[in-house]
């Protein structure tokens, strides 16, 4: 699962107070963002969010600032200012619950840089650790799908729930045989005896 967004990162700003009423200062921000991730999880083809623990690996980066000589810029790497890492991994994780897991306790591995770069942004990949997923083959085509093959395709789906599987995510690779259609899925298919 991947998420993108361009420009400058932002990190999380603390709770204001006023008139006695405690409120989040970016929740215009964080709602707009959400709506952003939510159609780039959609675009990849997952239909809901993640279970169980997740490891995360956050790209950060920022502009290099064009007061900087031409030998500084060259060699910009690594950003050592505020804000802090931690503050900026927040904010994100905070957009995310609810569209990529349930709740951000379940990341429980983080891996991160905050460098300098030409293109500012945030990159954030998420993979479910322990993961209980397999892909389960569909349909290949060639051209382009037949009604029998639309047919079929919603049976599989169909049946998927009825062997105690979730259809987690829709994935197309192609090679030279054509396009193949998977559905990632989730849960266990028993045999007669109940065994998995």
């Amino acid at each position: 699962m991947r998420f993108y967004h361009s420009g400058i990162p932002i990190a999380i700003k603390r709770h204001r107070t006023a008139n006695g009423i405690t409120y989040d200062p970016q929740s215009k921000q964080k709602h707009g963002m959400k709506f952003e991730f939510a159609n780039q999880l959609r675009q990849q083809g997952y239909l809901k969010a993640l279970e169980g623990p997740i490891w995360v690996n956050l790209d950060i980066r920022y502009p290099i600032p064009k007061s900087w000589s031409k030998k500084r810029k060259i060699t910009a790497n690594y950003k050592v200012s505020r804000p802090d890492i931690d503050n900026i991994a927040k904010f994100y994780f905070d957009v995310l619950n609810q569209i990529a897991y349930k709740d951000d306790s379940q990341v429980v591995s983080i891996s991160s840089q905050k460098r300098y770069s030409d293109e500012p942004g945030i990159e954030i990949n998420l993979f479910q650790m322990e993961d209980s997923m397999i892909n389960e083959h569909a349909v290949t085509y060639k051209e382009e799908l037949t009604l029998e093959q639309i047919n079929y395709i919603v049976k599989k789906a169909n049946r998927l729930g009825l062997s105690q599987r979730q259809l987690i995510r829709v994935s197309k690779e192609e090679d030279a045989e054509g396009s193949h259609l998977y559905f990632a899925v989730e849960g266990l298919r028993e045999n007669g005896n109940g065994a998995a």
